[in-house]
């Protein structure tokens, strides 16, 4: 009878091999579901954002104050803007002390306010039709799209939104691309460019914030 269940090394690695096979396929599967979770809910964090634009753009047109206030939940709820605050201030950020990053996170945060108050104007009265969503590594995802606005100059603009899971496992969006023309490159260009400009002092960027934020609200 034990020879009915006796097994012989070659048979013990086709089993052993049949059974990982087998945790590495579900294993996949599990990563394929989590994967097309994360892409619906990307392009669902989009849709949601241009929706909550067009209402704050609403709000702002006969309430200024209110849309401003709108506008800064929106980034909170949409955005991460301490990572945008790092990327945009790279590679100068490595160097800087922990009090000139959080001084520069606070400056930037109010900055990134006036930002998006210029460039959410461009999403006023249009659609935003998602072309195509993909994954980038473990963490990034693509959001590629195209505004709608027919007999507007803006129509057929492309736009894409880059998003990134945070450490709480939350989709933020970290960049805007408005016809190719990403945010986070176009201000990393002129920080870093300010920065040169004053012999590499980190601490001369956030004085060149301090005034833009005092001249803005004038």
């Amino acid at each position: 009878m034990l020879s009915l269940f006796k097994i012989n090394k070659k048979n013990f690695r086709i089993i052993i091999l049949f059974v990982i096979s087998i945790c590495l396929f579900n294993k996949s599967l599990s990563f394929a579901n989590n994967n097309s979770s994360f892409i619906k809910e990307a392009e669902n964090h989009v849709e949601m954002m241009m929706i909550d634009i067009q209402f704050l753009l609403e709000v702002g047109k006969n309430n200024p104050e209110k849309g401003r206030t709108l506008l800064s939940e929106l980034l909170i709820k949409y955005f991460d803007s301490e990572l945008i605050a790092k990327f945009s201030s790279m590679p100068a950020w490595r160097k800087a002390s922990d009090k000139e990053q959080e001084q520069f996170v606070e400056l930037f945060e109010k900055y990134l306010i006036d930002l998006a108050a210029n460039r959410f104007n461009e999403f006023k009265n249009v659609d935003y039709i998602i072309s195509k969503t993909e994954q980038r590594g473990k963490k990034m995802f693509l959001v590629d799209g195209l505004i709608k606005a027919p007999g507007n100059k803006r129509n057929n603009t492309p736009v894409g939104w880059r998003l990134t899971l945070n450490k709480d496992r939350n989709l933020k969006i970290i960049d805007i691309e408005i016809a190719k023309i990403s945010m986070i490159v176009a201000q990393n260009d002129e920080f870093t460019a300010i920065i040169r400009q004053n012999k590499g002092k980190f601490s001369s960027l956030i004085d060149v914030l301090k005034k833009e934020l005092e001249q803005n609200s004038l």
